[in-house]
């Protein structure tokens, strides 16, 4: 059975965090946010964000292979990240879950968030966690691990076009893996802004097509 998904979800409600302001800025934990504006409806847009295929995200395959270096090192296979399947459903199939996904836009607006909690900078053991239900993910506050939460949205910008997002906020459950995660992030945050960036640009690409 297929966890029931949650509504109107935010990634704020995700995270379990309120932002804060500073001096008229906002502060939230490690965070990535890219977008980009396609020259089309979002009617048509969004069918695409949920269609992209990992195979054509140009960045990703290598990337990925970098990542499960250590894991073919102890003579194991990684998971493989390019293939002719939705991106969405690659993420689902190493570990993340899906919060919610809104199948057609509404009001202008369409979203798809998905998290996943593990302790992403060790060399072993970094398997995200598994969770029967969303609500186990945003329940979950066990020490010495970091939750991540991503979404990607579509937004009619009323003049035939659409400004897509794609937002990363992650956080450690405690102070420990919160420090742990501040080092490893400092190495993957440059290539996992690329693969967003190009995330963005494939599905611009199938829009034009």
């Amino acid at each position: 059975m297929t966890p029931a998904l949650i509504p109107s979800l935010t990634i704020d409600e995700a995270m379990g965090t309120t932002p804060i302001e500073h001096g008229g800025t906002i502060r939230r934990p490690f965070s990535e946010f890219h977008s980009r504006v396609v020259d089309h409806p979002i009617e048509h847009v969004w069918p695409h964000c949920l269609d992209v295929t990992a195979q054509e995200i140009r960045t990703i395959g290598p990337l990925f292979a970098l990542r499960g270096l250590p894991t073919r090192l102890r003579g194991r296979r990684p998971p493989e990240a390019s293939r002719a399947l939705p991106l969405l459903e690659v993420f689902a199939s190493e570990g993340f879950i899906v919060l919610r996904r809104d199948d057609a836009p509404i009001d202008g607006r369409a979203s798809v968030i998905f998290g996943a909690a593990g302790r992403f900078w060790s060399v072993t053991g970094n398997a995200p966690i598994p969770f029967d239900s969303p609500n186990d993910f945003l329940a979950f506050e066990q020490p010495d691990h970091a939750k991540t939460v991503a979404r990607l949205d579509a937004i009619d910008l009323g003049n035939g076009t659409t400004r897509i997002e794609t937002e990363t906020l992650v956080r450690g459950t405690d102070a420990a893996s919160t420090k742990a995660f501040g080092r490893y992030w400092g190495i993957i945050r440059l290539p996992s802004g690329l693969i967003r960036l190009s995330w963005l640009a494939a599905i611009d690409r199938r829009a034009n097509r």
